[in-house]
């Protein structure tokens, strides 16, 4: 004997004598049949069954699809298990749909807000440097001075050969593409002006600020880092010593005196490699040793060590201040110590630039 098929779903509005509209559901109701339409504008509607048999998670659906703009929605005559299944998908809909992503005017404003705390902290950090050395100099700060001796060390004698390395090669490379122009106009005795000069004026900070940023710099804001990972500083606070002065005064101190005498080798380093390349063609040493000399007057070089001192002291800065505000994890101190990098090279590289203006503009 064959059991009779499910009746269709089906729906129907009627208007109640308040107003209100009555939606009245009921038949079998399964995903893949036909779902009855009904259209209703009202603000209160009570939904009522009448016959409903059958029903799986299509009925919910439809009736949270019909009812989702309606101000007061009355379920009270509903099987609690429909009940629950209209809540669930209220849920869902609620909490199941991404938000849209920030807008370009959103992304603006929030990177100038965290730029601006940013730059506000970097401020702040220069504001205690300061004064950390004014207090040192009236012998008013803690400071760790045993750590000096050892950061002179690995600032300074430690970074000669890769310090002779690169000098040598920036002074054979420039008299070589030196050699190569002058000789056009047969000026190739001048080469030992443009490599002197660029060396002492120029290179020769610039490559050992460079230097320090990329192997100095990295190493005090992993160091820094590591220690606000560990919670050191927060015991020196609890300590009433204050980080900057007693961790961040000796690092900044050994670099700014390292990195000028850094700068002189390099100097010197770089014209003798702009020599050989020079005395293997058509200079004599005599030739190129005078020419050198004549070059560099103790104006220009005075000028390229007044650059050293404060490329020196930017370099450590940004080591010291970036492992300051370093994240307390692994990653957060990977990333300080990348960002040292990335901003010790940029303001050393700004700084160069008002340096040129400022040195044009005096005549020096």
């Amino acid at each position: 004997m064959s059991q009779p098929s499910p009746s269709p779903p089906r729906a129907r509005t009627e208007v109640a004598d308040d107003g209100s509209v009555i939606l009245w559901v009921g038949g079998a109701w399964a995903a893949g049949t036909p779902l009855p339409e009904v259209a209703f504008r009202a603000d209160r509607v009570c939904v009522r069954t009448d016959g409903l048999g059958l029903f799986d998670s299509s009925l919910p659906a439809w009736l949270h699809a019909h009812l989702r703009t309606v101000r007061s929605v009355d379920l009270a005559d509903l099987p609690e298990r429909l009940k629950a299944l209209i809540r669930m998908a209220e849920n869902v809909a609620l909490t199941g749909t991404p938000d849209e992503g920030p807008g370009l005017l959103e992304n603006i404003g929030s990177w100038g807000v965290e730029s601006g705390s940013s730059w506000g902290r970097a401020l702040e950090h220069i504001g205690h440097t300061a004064l950390g050395f004014l207090r040192a100099l009236v012998g008013r700060a803690r400071v760790n001075w045993s750590e000096l001796t050892l950061q002179m060390q690995t600032a300074g004698v430690d970074a000669l050969p890769i310090v002779a390395l690169l000098g040598f090669l920036t002074g054979l490379i420039m008299a070589y593409v030196g050699l190569i122009q002058l000789r056009q106009v047969g000026a190739t005795v001048y080469v030992a002006n443009l490599v002197a000069l660029a060396m002492a004026r120029e290179m020769g900070a610039l490559m050992t600020g460079v230097i320090a940023c990329g192997r100095t710099s990295t190493a005090f804001a992993s160091q820094l880092g590591s220690m606000n990972v560990s919670q050191e500083t927060d015991a020196l606070r609890a300590l009433g010593i204050n980080p900057v002065e007693f961790l961040a005064l000796p690092r900044i101190l050994a670099v700014t005196l390292m990195v000028p005498v850094l700068s002189v080798f390099a100097t010197f380093v770089g014209v003798f490699g702009g020599m050989l390349v020079a005395c293997a063609g058509e200079l004599s040493v005599e030739q190129y040793v005078t020419q050198a000399i004549l070059a560099v007057s103790w104006r220009s070089f005075m000028a390229g060590f007044v650059k050293s001192i404060a490329f020196g002291f930017i370099a450590a800065w940004a080591g010291c201040y970036r492992g300051s505000v370093a994240k307390r994890s692994a990653l957060g101190v990977g990333e300080a110590a990348t960002s040292a990098a990335v901003l010790g090279i940029t303001l050393i590289v700004i700084a160069d630039a008002v340096f040129a203006v400022l040195f044009n503009l005096y005549g020096v």
